[in-house]
């Protein structure tokens, strides 16, 4: 059995096996996740009928999202880990998106975007030639025009394009892609994380 935590903004579980997603737990706004995050997973794994002991691999996510919740999500995957013997994978959400977006087979550089709050948007730029840019924060309601030409973009939310279209005024939504609920459609990339290449390293970007 596979787990997936994230707790880059509220809670969000995934269990399933290498087929499919048996049962999943969302909470979104979820507060004190550092003190729930324990119940939450053993009522997952209740009502699946199964107990850690049948967990072969966790996922978690490293952000980018709350400062506290990543570092819940991760100290707890690697506890978990290291007591059940099991290896731990760490992807964000950017790179995430990257690898669902990449079957489409696109020739574009990537503008991703990750709301965070309000107008507030996490990006990142990745490149074709798999060059990343710092992952920087953008206000929609004071920082300037977003550039988007000869860039896809990317989000996990239909939130993006509402200030795309006015800051970047823009007239179709040709080169939008909007991957929702991102766990269940790139559930597949997400069981063949190999240990080695995605570590559960927090990314923490200052949102104030």
């Amino acid at each position: 059995m596979i787990l997936l935590i994230d707790c880059s903004k509220g809670l969000h579980l995934v269990l399933g096996n290498k087929q499919k997603i048996l049962v999943t737990s969302y909470k979104p706004r979820l507060k004190k996740v550092s003190e729930a995050l324990v119940v939450e997973i053993e009522n997952l794994l209740n009502s699946a009928s199964i107990n850690y002991n049948n967990l072969t691999k966790i996922i978690v996510m490293n952000g980018p999202g709350s400062f506290t919740g990543i570092r819940t999500a991760v100290t707890a995957a690697k506890v978990l880990g290291l007591s059940l013997k099991i290896p731990v994978c760490g992807i964000s959400l950017f790179d995430l998106l990257n690898l669902h977006h990449a079957k489409i087979k696109s020739n574009k550089n990537q503008k991703f975007f990750i709301h965070l709050n309000n107008q507030n948007f996490f990006m990142q730029d990745i490149l074709k030639l798999g060059k990343k840019s710092e992952i920087s924060i953008i206000n929609f309601e004071i920082d300037l025009p977003i550039d988007i030409n000869g860039f896809d973009v990317i989000s996990s939310d239909r939130k993006i394009i509402k200030p795309l279209r006015i800051t970047s005024k823009l007239s179709q939504e040709s080169n939008i892609f909007i991957y929702n609920d991102i766990f269940i459609s790139s559930y597949n990339n997400l069981i063949d994380l190999a240990e080695k290449k995605y570590i559960p390293n927090p990314i923490y970007v200052r949102t104030f």
